[in-house]
């Protein structure tokens, strides 16, 4: 009959809308650029105040690690081009500030810090692959690079500060919406964990 056909084209349609996915919305890069123009400017003006040493080296840091979180909280992931991206151009960078200067000790001390990060990041993923993803463990060379670079006994530092700051968040999730089984993106946390670590050695 011909109502049972509307019906169906009706009922075709909307599945297909509900199937369809969302519209990019368009002023997420935008906001994203001016968020990561935003991070890097914070981190020199902080270079700036404390005159520090490391400036390059953190400025470019910041130029990854904002996209990485703000992709994290978004998606759950975090892209290769960003982690394993950042982590060679710290490394080139560690590398060409070591030739020009004669000085290798940060470039060492990023290897081991990325090496020491990853791994216990890497023994966490394979005995839960649920709780930890692959993607967290590549971040930990990143992180590592970057922490290593100013000593590698910070490295316990910072992760020891991303684990407290994780669980403090999941339990507070767990709280407001009455669940045990609430999942969050550890990526934000071992950014801010490497970040107080980072600070931790400006205070020191």
């Amino acid at each position: 009959m011909p109502s049972c056909a509307a019906r169906r084209a009706v009922l075709t349609y909307v599945q297909a809308v509900a199937r369809r996915p969302a519209a990019p919305d368009r002023r997420r890069p935008c906001l994203d650029c001016a968020l990561t123009v935003a991070g890097v400017v914070l981190v020199a003006l902080a270079h700036l105040v404390s005159v520090r040493r490391g400036l390059v080296i953190d400025v470019v840091a910041a130029a990854f690690l904002v996209p990485l979180v703000l992709v994290d909280i978004r998606e759950r992931r975090l892209p290769d081009g960003l982690t394993l991206g950042g982590t060679a151009t710290l490394l080139s960078l560690l590398a060409l500030r070591g030739a020009a200067t004669g000085n290798l000790a940060p470039l060492s001390g990023a290897l081991l810090g990325a090496l020491a990060m990853a791994g216990l990041l890497l023994a966490l993923h394979l005995a839960s692959p649920s709780g930890m993803g692959f993607g967290d463990v590549k971040l930990g060379l990143l992180l590592g690079v970057i922490v290593g670079s100013r000593s590698v006994g910070l490295v316990p530092v910072a992760l020891l500060a991303a684990g407290t700051l994780g669980a403090v968040a999941g339990v507070v999730l767990m709280v407001r919406h009455r669940r045990r089984d609430v999942t969050l993106p550890f990526g934000p946390y071992l950014v801010i964990g490497a970040a107080a670590a980072v600070a931790f050695a400006v205070v020191g």
